[in-house]
């Protein structure tokens, strides 16, 4: 009996990350914002899942790899550069649309630099913000302005810390990989567990109060431990 091919089960969950994508930037154009953040965290899980079902059944492959790239292209480097063009380009003119590029520019050198490095070995830390947690980080911080005063925010802040997102993306600054949801007899993982949940549930029911926060944290360690120095023998790679 002929088995069941398996080696495509990780690339569904990867067209479910581009679909949701794509389903973010038709959101941006209706201008229904709030849909889009939620559409991005959903693009993020099945982006996060693909590579787990891959390892899970022994099913990595190359197509796999540039499948998930063209794809995150999309999800998580697209459809914050329309998003911050669409809110901001009719105040600043050419200056907003040029950095509105921005992450959709730095987004693509990362990955692309990740393509070229990997290499299937575990990994502890990524070299450079990975570019669902520079989404993440610019959906926050708009979705904390509305949630807080119902506008997007003052322009003046939310472009320059754009720029700082898109060149962590670039950067040779480790960040640490996002906890998985897995519970035994590891503390530190039962915790992180918990608080990965914790701020899933909290963003659904509260939104960027609770999303820009956890984003927020997740720079400044990296930032923290950036100067504090690295050990040597860290494995890195540019995912």
């Amino acid at each position: 009996m002929r088995k069941p091919r398996r080696k495509f089960i990780p690339s569904i969950f990867t067209v479910f990350n581009l679909f949701f994508g794509f389903l973010a930037i038709i959101n941006i154009y209706q201008e229904k914002y709030v849909s889009v953040f939620l559409l991005v965290i959903l693009a993020g899980v099945f982006d996060f899942l693909d590579g787990k079902v891959a390892r899970w059944l022994n099913q990595e492959t190359e197509f796999g790899v540039e499948l998930d790239s063209l794809s995150d292209i999309i999800s998580f480097c697209a459809v914050p550069a329309l998003l911050i063009n669409h809110l901001f380009m009719d105040e600043l003119g050419f200056i907003g649309n040029a950095i509105s590029f921005f992450p959709l520019l730095f987004g693509a050198f990362r990955l692309a630099r990740y393509n070229v490095l990997a290499n299937g070995k575990p990994i502890k830390f990524f070299t450079g913000m990975p570019v669902p947690s520079s989404a993440m980080s610019i959906n926050a911080i708009i979705w904390f302005n509305l949630n807080l005063n119902g506008t997007p925010g003052n322009p003046k802040i939310i472009l320059p810390y754009i720029i700082m997102i898109s060149f962590l993306m670039v950067s040779n600054i480790r960040f640490p990989k996002p906890p998985g949801i897995c519970f035994g007899r590891d503390k530190k993982k039962n915790l992180a567990s918990i608080f990965t949940l914790a701020s899933l549930a909290g963003t659904f029911i509260f939104g960027g109060i609770v999303l820009f926060p956890v984003m927020g944290f997740y720079i400044i360690t990296a930032l923290l431990s950036w100067i504090a120095g690295y050990e040597e023998d860290s494995e890195l790679i540019a995912d």
